[in-house]
């Protein structure tokens, strides 16, 4: 597999003030990526992400709404179980197509930060 170079990306965790988003979120800011949470509460996104920050020293987090952090986001995590928040990821003015090659690029993603993808998160 290729190295996906995510430097100059930014990493969308949709929702991500839950515990497993929230936790990806911490994770790729410890690994120095530009991280956006999403939550359909931006006061509770932004707080959490000023938390992350706080906790990883890094500067490149912040926190919005899902709708705003799907338009703001290279790359989105989002979390499938959460299907009544698909129609804020998607507009017509900014189409995503869930397809095979957004799971391999998660697989890069989560590859290239130490993590198997195909591996349960605690």
């Amino acid at each position: 597999m290729a190295t996906l170079d995510l430097t100059r990306r930014t990493i969308a965790v949709i929702p991500g003030t839950g515990k497993i988003g929230s936790r990806l979120a911490f994770q790729y800011a410890k690994a120095g990526l530009s991280v956006v949470v999403g939550s359909r509460d931006s006061a509770k996104a932004q707080r959490i992400a000023a938390e992350i920050s706080k906790e990883t020293q890094s500067s490149s987090v912040k926190g919005l709404t899902n709708a705003e952090a799907a338009a703001s986001g290279d790359i989105i995590f989002w979390n499938p179980r959460v299907k009544k928040n698909f129609q804020f990821l998607v507009s017509d003015s900014q189409a995503r197509e869930v397809d095979e090659s957004a799971e391999e690029e998660e697989e890069a993603v989560m590859g290239s930060l130490g993590f198997n993808a195909k591996e349960p998160v605690d």
